[in-house]
């Protein structure tokens, strides 16, 4: 790690440090307390203002950094770390074989960091194209977009803001394309090779999972989206929260804010030992 992330006052300790593949940034994510999980049991996996809501609270970096305008990759990538860090690096899944013949179900068991090395932008140009991206010196953090020596058009990264200001449109892919292209009439090739290039600078996480079935041989292929998926699995195990709470207050009489405030590994101490008492 080139940069230590700095926590703040009153901190509790990180679950995670790595550094976020397209901005290089250093990122400590502190421990989720109550808060965070109610936040999760309460708002929709599929809304990105739920990531950013988390990112901003439990991202800690050396500098001041506005989490909604990082790419979309490095938000799904710091997703999956706090879902590494809080449940696992093993994702265990489920598939049925499209074989009208077989139908079976099919187990799916991978590393999610492995699926992050997998997904890391890459470095160099791409070789083999007619065509390359260079940082536009007057106008960061656009790209141009390079063809036979001229420039063909600019692009820039998608960023989470864009993501949430699309996902209510009629036609999200298109309004988000408006919005990191320019200019907005780019020819069909020209925008092709745009998102090519954005492809190769930030990769996007989601993805096809390819297999093959063990009762019959056919092949499989699922589509994994990281961000859902670690989002909706953090979401099914903060839903104890209430019972948690419930459970504290009624041993130790404590409000609900002092509950929340409790990272969840030291609240689900305490409820281990309430609960105890109660069966006594």
């Amino acid at each position: 790690m080139s940069a230590a992330a700095k926590l703040r006052d009153g901190d509790f300790a990180p679950v995670a440090r790595f550094v976020l593949p397209v901005s290089g940034l250093a990122v400590a994510l502190i421990a989720p307390t109550g808060a965070e999980e109610v936040l999760l049991a309460e708002r929709r996996t599929e809304d990105g203002a739920l990531a950013l809501a988390l990112a901003e609270r439990l991202g800690r970096a050396d500098a001041p950094v506005d989490w909604a305008e990082l790419s979309i990759t490095d938000i799904d990538v710091l997703i999956a770390r706090l879902r590494i860090a809080v449940v696992g690096d093993r994702v265990i899944g489920e598939a049925a074989c499209v074989s009208p013949a077989c139908g079976e179900k099919v187990d799916l068991s991978f590393r999610l960091s492995d699926w992050l090395d997998h997904h890391r932008p890459r470095r160099g140009a791409p070789k083999g194209r007619d065509w390359r991206a260079e940082p536009a010196a007057d106008a960061p953090p656009w790209y141009s977009l390079l063809a036979q020596g001229a420039e063909a058009g600019r692009f820039r990264l998608p960023t989470l803001a864009d993501q949430i200001a699309v996902q209510d449109a009629a036609d999200p892919g298109a309004a988000l394309a408006a919005r990191v292209a320019q200019p907005a009439d780019l020819p069909a090739r020209v925008r092709s090779r745009a998102e090519a290039a954005m492809a190769w600078l930030a990769p996007a996480q989601a993805g096809p999972l390819q297999g093959q079935c063990p009762h019959c041989g056919a092949g499989i292929t699922a589509l994994f989206q990281p961000r859902q998926y670690c989002l909706r699995e953090l979401r099914e195990r903060a839903r104890f929260v209430y019972d948690d709470i419930d459970a504290l207050a009624e041993r130790y009489h404590w409000t609900e804010r002092a509950i929340l405030r409790l990272p969840a590994a030291r609240r689900g101490q305490y409820v281990e030992r309430a609960r105890q008492a109660r069966a006594a």
